[in-house]
């Protein structure tokens, strides 16, 4: 032991523990659907290796996740977690085993991924099911464009006129000398069609 009284390091355990649990589940639940930077950065600092980006997506779509990384990312971190506690209290078990402290935290720590996670799932899903999906730019785009005021407007095709000579636009109805090169935009050019594809 590291000149720390071994009650004091046990509680010392229970209280990272829980701040690395609550800063996990709140950089978790914060990410984008599937995940983003701070999700793959919490990932990185707990060692856990990502998903894939395409089973990352697969995943969240097929939950219907508007916001929050993907729950089995959130089990291998805490499972990462875990792992880090047992090993603490391992170290401090000859000292403090008889503590009933020590036997609650040593059965949280075994139970910690499928309580944490099963929480987690909820707080996601409920989240989903409650409001509508705004976690996607283009989902909520596509999900509104029919409620546009301009949804109904039809435009007609139309054709533009372009210079033969250096290609650019026709700035003015009835108006057939380019503004650009002067020249006129209708005839032969000189060196080939730049408009043409």
């Amino acid at each position: 032991m590291n000149q720390v009284d071994p009650a004091s390091r046990l509680g010392q355990v229970e209280d990272e523990l829980n701040r690395h649990v609550g800063a996990v589940l709140g950089a978790a639940h914060g990410c984008p659907p599937g995940g983003g930077r701070g999700w793959d950065q919490a990932l990185a600092w707990y060692g856990v290796q990502p998903l894939p980006a395409s089973e990352r997506v697969g995943e969240a779509m097929g939950r219907n996740m508007s916001r929050g990384a993907v729950p089995r990312e959130v089990t291998r971190v805490l499972d990462a977690i875990a792992a880090w506690a047992l090993r603490e209290l391992d170290a401090i078990a000859p000292y403090v085993g008889a503590d009933p402290r020590f036997a609650a935290l040593r059965h949280r720590v075994g139970t910690l991924s499928a309580f944490e996670t099963g929480r987690y799932e909820a707080a996601v899903m409920s989240a989903a099911a409650s409001s509508p999906s705004v976690g996607s730019i283009f989902a909520n785009a596509s999900a509104t464009a029919g409620k546009a005021p301009w949804a109904m407007v039809k435009v007609e095709p139309s054709s533009v006129l372009v210079c033969m000579h250096c290609g650019a636009p026709q700035q003015r109805p009835l108006d057939f000398v380019c503004k650009y090169c002067r020249k006129s935009l209708a005839g032969t050019p000189a060196t080939g069609n730049p408009g043409a594809p």
